[in-house]
């Protein structure tokens, strides 16, 4: 009888360690295998070689990045233009002619066209492209090309979505260019140096510190996109046009995030359009956005966010595994586990921004919490059935939920 009983007792341990085993090497080898799978589709930097100077190895836009999508959005202008001198107000006729500024003729020649209906109200152009008051019909459009080169990016906060850049901005265009005041439209300028004032080539050094919304439904596998919108709001759409110059569109040759991983940059030019203001409100502005992409190092991800939660449940799950006699451990197996991933969630949090979805992050944990109340399920359910159900219950819990536990956190981690 005796030694049936150690028989018995021998393969109640084998098994159990057996499963787990297989378990363990389940769980991890999907972790490497996720993590490997996350950073291939992450992509690498693109790089460029050439160039001379301080930009001869920087990172360029990709090849089918080529074209400024140009869309329609929202555009006002102050009432005077931005190359009007501070004279532009008086009286024609009180300034000598051969004194005139161009840019003085030109304001002029704008308030003359753009006349008033029969009943007031706000004057408007009965010639060219645009009836905004503010639109120009005696100009020629100039078309700038915009170069940039990003030196570095600082100080970068997801939880606010702020971060300061340091760059050099550039417009060369194939006829003289009026008077041009670039403003960030997501932030704003700390500090501003010309370089270079040429009717047909311009060149800023700036110093800004930009917002942008943070996307977070990939968490902890994410990429951000950092971007600097800079916009002219003097000069509308018919006399100053923004293309991205993809050939002189750069990284820094030693540009880097401290914890990020750069991945490309992008430049763009939107057609601006602010809602109606006024009637005839239909003037564009060109808005030249470029964007940095930033990732999260997959390796790093995995074992400060998957890893743990991972670890939390093998240890609830090992709580199966104890009889009913050995109720208290089996208790302090899984019920503690709860309050650990709880903390261990809420430290997650303090480093993100509120959100209206769920992360990835979120999503695991949810499946973290439900397999920790079924693995509590199966300890109180001794306390409401009878002694004779023990076996039956003991023996069914370990064949269900490590199973589920399994499925559970798969479709958690990969969903």
């Amino acid at each position: 009888m005796q030694t049936e009983n150690k028989v018995e007792g021998r393969k109640r341990k084998r098994i159990p360690r057996l499963q787990l085993v297989a378990f363990v090497v389940l769980v991890l080898v999907a972790c490497f295998a996720f993590a490997q799978k996350v950073g291939a589709q992450g992509g690498a930097a693109p790089r460029a070689t050439g160039g001379a100077g301080r930009g001869g190895a920087m990172a360029k836009l990709k090849p089918g990045e080529k074209a400024g999508a140009e869309k329609a959005a929202a555009a006002a202008a102050p009432i005077a233009d931005a190359g009007a001198t501070e004279e532009a107000g008086a009286p024609a006729a009180a300034e000598p002619p051969a004194k005139r500024a161009p840019e003085d003729e030109d304001l002029a020649d704008q308030l003359a066209t753009a006349k008033a209906g029969p009943d007031g109200g706000v004057p408007v152009h009965s010639e060219g492209e645009y009836r905004s008051p503010f639109a120009y019909p005696k100009r020629t459009r100039a078309n700038a090309r915009v170069g940039f080169l990003v030196e570095t990016i600082e100080d970068y906060d997801i939880k606010k979505g702020a971060f300061t850049a340091h760059f050099f901005v550039s417009l060369t265009s194939d006829k003289p260019m009026p008077k041009i005041d670039l403003r960030p439209t997501n932030g704003k300028v700390d500090a501003q140096e010309l370089l270079a004032d040429l009717p047909t080539f311009k060149m800023w050094k700036i110093v800004g510190t930009f917002t942008n919304k943070p996307d977070l439904h990939a968490y902890p596998f994410d990429t951000q996109e950092l971007t600097i919108e800079l916009e002219d709001d003097s000069n509308g759409l018919d006399v100053l046009k923004l293309v991205p110059d993809v050939d002189h569109t750069y990284l820094d040759s030693d540009f880097s995030i401290a914890g990020w991983d750069v991945s490309y940059i992008r430049a763009r030019v939107m057609n601006h359009y602010y809602p109606d203001r006024f009637d005839n409100d239909d003037l564009y502005y060109s808005r030249y956005k470029v964007g940095v992409g930033i990732k999260r190092f997959a390796t790093s991800a995995v074992f400060t966010v998957f890893v743990p939660a991972l670890v939390i449940v093998l240890i609830s799950l090992s709580g199966l595994w104890f009889p009913r006699d050995e109720l208290e451990v089996r208790s302090n197996a899984t019920t503690p586990m709860l309050a650990a991933a709880v903390l261990f969630h809420f430290a997650l949090m303090q480093e993100l921004p509120a959100t209206a979805y769920l992360s990835r992050a979120d999503k695991l944990m949810m499946g973290v919490y439900m397999s920790l109340g079924m693995h509590m399920a199966t300890s109180w359910v001794w306390f409401v059935v009878h002694e004779k159900h023990t076996e039956f219950i003991f023996k069914w819990a370990k064949r269900i939920c490590a199973p589920a536990t399994f499925i559970m956190m798969a479709v958690a981690m990969f969903s």
